[in-house]
């Protein structure tokens, strides 16, 4: 059997553009490669049928671990058509001497500009404001709204994506304070954010932004000890990953009177429950069954606004991320010397 390139998760579209962008690139090598679509992802009940897979290009519902590489022994190379990693076990593929790349600039601007909408969205009740015109309810009751102009952003992680938070909501005439374990002189000097600790940001922003990487460190980074320190008033918006937040300490929050601005979540716990209804063909774990059904009572609460993880979802941005990955595999199958757009890893 020859070398094969295996797209999972895959959607229609995708077949055409990216075997049309591969055969552009590679022209005649191309043809060393057996090159696959599949509409499932890689994970161990799925890995044994992928053995001879070379170049894996997964996606968010994938979970790469040891099980599924000691089952895809051939894996060299793995791409993930995500920003986060959190789905990849990386020692695991370092000690295999397998590669990895994501795709850490496609979606980053478009991510923050997805969080400053949420804000705008809140802070106009839009929300509300569309259910009452639905029920032909044109009282302006419960859609007094605040101005933007001079409150806090508090960006809790100023990577590429809080980067442009920051760029964004001092364009529009807010102070931004930041927390971040390495913080960035750049922002300080262009966009005046001043940096401070985790606790004092919740304590001050009026609007909090997360955009930092979930890992084992942030899991739950807010919770019941410090959600109880941000302001009445103040809203929360997360554009990163869902269990950043404890979903239970959020209840607590709003069922208090606290965050009144509003919550808006792109990404939340329980999401592949709720998003993929391949999910729930599966054994779902009893946690994230619960923490499913606690961002569903969370929905009815007027200031809370729900996305289904579609902040990356635009035209340009899903053109970057074809070109991103034509890249990364171009590059490999050319010179079998790792990847191109992003950095070495390991």
């Amino acid at each position: 059997m020859g070398r094969t390139i295996t797209f999972f998760e895959a959607k229609d579209w995708e077949k055409e553009v990216y075997f049309g962008g591969l055969k552009a690139r590679l022209g005649d090598r191309l043809n060393e490669f057996e090159v696959e679509f599949v509409p499932y992802s890689l994970k161990k009940e799925t890995a044994s049928e992928h053995s001879q897979t070379e170049i894996a290009i997964i996606y968010l519902n994938s979970f790469i671990d040891e099980e599924v590489l000691e089952k895809t022994k051939n894996l060299k190379f793995i791409i993930t058509r995500t920003t986060g990693m959190d789905h990849i076990d990386l020692l695991a593929c370092q000690r295999r001497g397998i590669q990895v790349a994501n795709a850490p600039l496609y979606a980053d601007v478009t991510v923050a500009e997805h969080a400053v909408a949420l804000m705008f969205a809140l802070a106009k009740r839009l929300k509300l404001a569309i259910e009452k015109m639905k029920a032909f309810d044109f009282s302006r009751d419960g859609l007094l709204g605040f101005d933007l102009y001079g409150k806090i952003a508090g960006v809790i992680g100023t990577g590429r994506i809080g980067s442009h938070i920051c760029r964004i909501t001092h364009g529009l005439g807010m102070k931004v304070i930041g927390y971040d374990l390495y913080p960035k002189d750049e922002l300080r000097d262009r966009y005046n954010v001043e940096y401070t600790s985790l606790d004092e940001l919740l304590k001050t922003a009026d609007v909090i932004f997360l955009a930092l990487p979930y890992t084992k460190g942030t899991h739950h980074l807010l919770n019941h000890n410090n959600l109880k320190l941000v302001k009445d008033e103040a809203m929360l918006i997360n554009v990163a990953r869902g269990p950043i937040i404890d979903t239970s300490a959020l209840i607590w929050a709003l069922e208090n009177g606290k965050l009144r601005g509003g919550v808006a979540l792109d990404v939340f716990e329980g999401e592949k429950v709720l998003t993929e209804r391949s999910y729930l063909k599966e054994e779902v774990p009893s946690e994230i069954l619960k923490r499913a059904l606690q961002t569903l009572y969370l929905y009815p609460f007027p200031n809370f606004i729900l996305t289904p993880h579609v902040a990356y979802y635009t035209k340009e941005a899903l053109t970057r991320l074809v070109e991103n990955v034509i890249e990364e595999i171009t590059h490999f199958c050319l010179y079998k010397s790792g990847v191109s757009s992003y950095h070495e890893f390991f």
